[in-house]
């Protein structure tokens, strides 16, 4: 087994598919790239960074399960140190989020140190589109304190669906983010019992772990999960993307109402917003203030 070079694939990637012969569906996902610059972008101290990575890894793939572009929500939240965490995906690899408390270390093993910072109770949760305006919002307590094995609860509750899933984070040399994935299989109504049994037990050997420490490519690890005959359906880059903009940051400020802008104008004169997601700072000035305000004040007189 090697260990120091880079996987086959450089970029971060999403791979879906299925195996018709065993009735089971597979989804392959890499956010090691995204994983380091969103460390980079919200300052994550290790063990945040660790479990934010992972939490990167588990929300792409229930994400690549949504259809028609419906956005995933994974949010995660706890009395440990990080506080929690939240990660937004959609089924086409845009990913974002943010951890609550991102100056959390624990020097030594990452998994011990990434159970530590969860402390001992908490609920992960996932809300999904299920139409435009449409949400639906399940949750599980925190019992492993672990991303991937409680995911895997929260599947076995909310979904009812046979599923084997896991999540990996391999250091390479120096750089602890070296290779960050995640894949999920599942058995589709006229599946293989057997065959998603075989999944899980390669899974909790360490498969995916052992995969990715080789190099293997997206394909080459559903292989190695679920054996031959896996069909490739879809296969999409995975980016660390925001939809923040000017007009959203100006629709949050008109929220504060007349009251609110008039007190903004007499103690900054203007309104500083910064997107929890990626950092970016909009300042909504004097002139737009005063326009803002004008504009609601008509609306309410109007109403």
């Amino acid at each position: 087994m090697t260990t120091g070079h880079l996987p086959a694939e450089r970029t971060d990637r999403l791979c879906r598919g299925l195996v018709p012969e065993r009735g089971l569906r597979a989804v392959f996902v890499r956010v090691g790239d995204t994983a380091r610059m969103a460390r980079v972008l919200h300052g994550l101290y290790p063990t945040s960074a660790h479990l934010f990575a992972q939490a990167l890894a588990g929300g792409a793939l229930v994400g690549a399960l949504q259809k028609d572009r419906g956005r995933v929500n994974l949010q995660l939240e706890c009395d440990g140190p990080i506080g929690g965490l939240f990660v937004d995906a959609d089924p086409d690899g845009n990913v974002r989020g943010y951890v609550r408390h991102v100056a959390v270390n624990f020097p030594g093993e990452p998994a011990r140190g990434a159970k530590a910072a969860l402390g001992g109770r908490g609920f992960l949760s996932v809300l999904r589109e299920t139409s435009p305006g449409q949400h639906y919002r399940s949750a599980v307590e925190l019992e492993a304190l672990d991303v991937a094995a409680d995911l895997r609860r929260w599947f076995a509750s909310s979904e009812q669906v046979a599923t084997a899933l896991d999540l990996a984070v391999v250091a390479r040399g120096a750089e602890p983010l070296g290779d960050v994935a995640g894949v999920l299989v599942q058995r589709l109504p006229d599946g293989d019992d057997a065959a998603i049994e075989e999944a899980r037990r390669r899974l909790a050997g360490g498969e995916l772990a052992r995969s990715l420490a080789d190099g293997a490519a997206a394909q080459e690890v559903i292989r190695r999960v679920v054996g031959e005959g896996f069909e490739l359906l879809g296969d999409v880059e995975v980016a660390y993307r925001c939809g923040c903009s000017m007009e959203r940051a100006r629709a949050a400020v008109s929220a504060l109402g007349v009251t609110g802008i008039a007190e903004v104008l007499a103690n900054e004169r203007e309104a500083v917003i910064t997107c929890e997601f990626c950092r970016s700072r909009y300042v909504v000035a004097e002139p737009a203030l005063r326009d803002l305000q004008r504009r609601l004040a008509e609306r309410d007189a109007a109403g």
